[in-house]
């Protein structure tokens, strides 16, 4: 599989104007280049790249985040047995067990959950997903569930307690095209 994407983002009101992420995909190894803003509507830039394996489990993750406050870097490499390592080999103990990877902010890493499950339609499945969080490259466990709606929608659960959902609408290449109020491919 071989594509690019490229993604508004919609949803930082205090920015000066709209995130953007630029997108590859190439075989089992995808890169993005974003350029967002924080919350306080200041402005980043983060390049993060992802190798996964067949059944589309991440193996390896690395980012790099630069902002005001300097820059800021994160590797993380998980092992057959789902224990996952930062990258001078330290274990994450509270980190074991988890089999997918969400980063914010990209609707990228909704797509190989998704792809993972291959869900029949109405199937509902929770994951446990290594969720990182930019501008600062935070590192936590994070419950979640998809749902499959039909062929293009699949309805995104984050199990925390916030009780945030949204429904994603894929492409024909399987990529979320429209994530509600946070994101928009173009």
């Amino acid at each position: 599989m071989r594509t690019n994407a490229l993604w508004t983002h919609l949803w930082n009101l205090k920015a000066p104007t709209s995130g953007l992420e630029d997108f590859r995909l190439d075989g089992r190894r995808a890169d993005g280049w974003v350029l967002a803003f924080d919350d306080a509507g200041q402005p980043y830039r983060l390049h993060y790249s992802l190798e996964f394996e067949k059944g589309w489990e991440p193996r390896t993750f690395s980012a790099r985040v630069r902002d005001a406050h300097g820059s800021r870097t994160l590797a993380l490499k998980r092992d057959s047995h789902l224990d996952w390592s930062d990258g001078e080999g330290n274990k994450l103990l509270e980190l074991s067990g988890c089999l997918d990877l969400d980063l914010w902010p990209t609707p990228f890493t909704n797509s190989p959950s998704i792809w993972r499950l291959y869900l029949a339609q109405g199937e509902c499945r929770e994951i446990e997903a290594v969720f990182i969080e930019a501008p600062q490259l935070s590192v936590r466990r994070m419950r979640q569930a998809y749902t499959r709606l039909d062929q293009h929608h699949y309805l995104y659960q984050n199990l925390d307690g916030s009780g945030f959902e949204a429904v994603l609408t894929l492409g024909n290449d399987g990529l979320v095209e429209r994530y509600p109020r946070f994101f928009l491919r173009q």
